[in-house]
């Protein structure tokens, strides 16, 4: 059944799947309506051998300007809707009889009860339109959405690698940094197929039946490191992973688990820089691997080291280590964590570094991750000696007061003197 979406809205009425010449119908229905609100429309390719639908997704971007929610629903003739606003996806409830070619499909072809006796009452069709921000972000989500659970099962391979894949492209698994990111390798979907060891070229020349598009799929070296884990024993995919309900997701966990499936050794056939995905080596290890193959290794490691700095700097150069160190307490403290930041960036001085460290990391943040602890105190007390000697220690509280209440007056009488210019237009 579809209709999920509207189990709540809609609590008693019947979402029964769609036979091909059911969709087939609605999908000619609605195509020209859609066309005069956004730019681009589009439905992904379905999956071959589908006996038959439990909604209709449609994929646009581009909506007219002043676009309402209520004009598409309007459009569309659906009797109830679940909006969303923004680059979302929006759910419309199209009763049996809203479209006279639907209607006729339905009666004449050989479908669910519902569609028998002419009763049409509480009968929907339910309708998906997934807005993308962009035509880039529409072309990943056709894709990632192509053939039923293409990009499913995609998602499967790279989790060997401790990738995910999505609409938004490929990314590391987990976030990095401090504050925590998602770190995309790439948005870039052709990219992302010569990365897998898939041809893009054939995807575009389609598919016919389900097994062509399963062993597509498996012959990306990431699936044989997924079938040794599935065969091991040692990791068990979740109902959902498995495809529960999925029968096209199910005949690809199936393939890899047949005895014919290649094993963990690298395929002679691939690519020197792909061959670590066959393997179950280290996940770390093929992290580094796709990192380096996107080129974003240096910028990983920038951020990383950016948390690691920030981190250490925090844990080391505050007040209550310079108190302990230096005897020294109040604002003094600043003037000596200040003079110790300068001396450690003198002391990066004009190291070689990638452009994403630089940007990333501050200077002196560098040099502190490559001292130790002792190193860092020894700096600290130093500087005090030589700010001290130099009488640089000594605060003028009197003074410090008298400027502040001066920085005050100044201010105020700025303010009067903007607001009686105001007054004077």
């Amino acid at each position: 059944m579809g209709g999920n979406a509207f189990k709540a809205l809609v609590p008693h009425g019947s979402f029964p799947r769609m036979p091909p010449p059911v969709y087939n119908a609605l999908k000619a229905a609605l195509f020209p309506p859609l066309k005069t609100l956004y730019s681009r429309v589009v439905v992904a390719r379905e999956a071959p051998e589908k006996a038959d639908y439990g909604d209709l997704d449609f994929v646009v971007s581009g909506p007219r300007e002043g676009l309402t929610h209520a004009a598409v629903k309007d459009a569309l003739r659906a009797a109830h809707s679940v909006p969303m606003a923004g680059p979302r996806i929006s759910n419309y409830a199209i009763a049996l009889d809203a479209f006279e070619d639907v209607a006729h499909a339905c009666k004449h072809c050989e479908g669910p009860s519902e569609f028998a006796g002419g009763s049409t009452g509480n009968v929907y069709f339910q309708v998906d339109v997934n807005v993308c921000a962009d035509n880039v972000q529409l072309e990943r989500t056709v894709f990632y959405s192509s053939y039923g659970d293409l990009g499913l099962m995609l998602g499967l391979l790279v989790q060997t690698a401790g990738l995910s894949l999505g609409i938004y492209g490929l990314k590391l698994a987990d976030p990095i940094g401090s504050p925590l990111q998602t770190f995309y390798l790439s948005d870039d979907t052709a990219k992302i197929l010569t990365f897998l060891g898939l041809s893009m070229e054939r995807w575009e020349q389609g598919f016919e039946t389900q097994d062509e598009v399963v062993r597509w799929a498996t012959s990306s070296p990431f699936a044989r490191a997924l079938a040794a884990r599935l065969r091991s024993g040692e990791s068990k995919l979740s109902l959902k992973e498995r495809g529960e309900g999925r029968p096209m997701r199910q005949k690809f966990i199936d393939y890899l688990q047949a005895e014919g499936v290649p094993g963990t050794e690298s395929d002679s056939g691939s690519e020197p820089n792909l061959s670590i995905f066959a393997t179950p080596v280290d996940r770390a290890d093929k992290i580094d691997a796709a990192l380096r193959y996107f080129g974003k290794h240096d910028e990983y490691t920038a951020i990383l080291d950016a948390a690691r700095g920030s981190t250490r700097a925090k844990a080391m150069l505050n007040g209550n280590n310079v108190r302990e160190w230096t005897g020294i307490t109040g604002t003094p403290t600043r003037f000596i964590l200040d003079e110790v930041k300068e001396r450690l960036a003198a002391r990066a001085g004009s190291a070689t570094v990638s452009d994403a460290m630089a940007e990333a990391v501050p200077a002196w943040q560098r040099a502190l991750l490559e001292m130790s602890n002792d190193e860092v105190r020894a700096l600290t007390v130093s500087v005090k000696e030589d700010l001290d000697a130099a009488g640089k220690l000594e605060f003028d509280w009197r003074a410090a007061k008298a400027a502040k209440l001066e920085r005050k007056k100044q201010q105020a009488s700025a303010a009067e003197a903007e607001k009686g210019a105001d007054g004077e237009t």
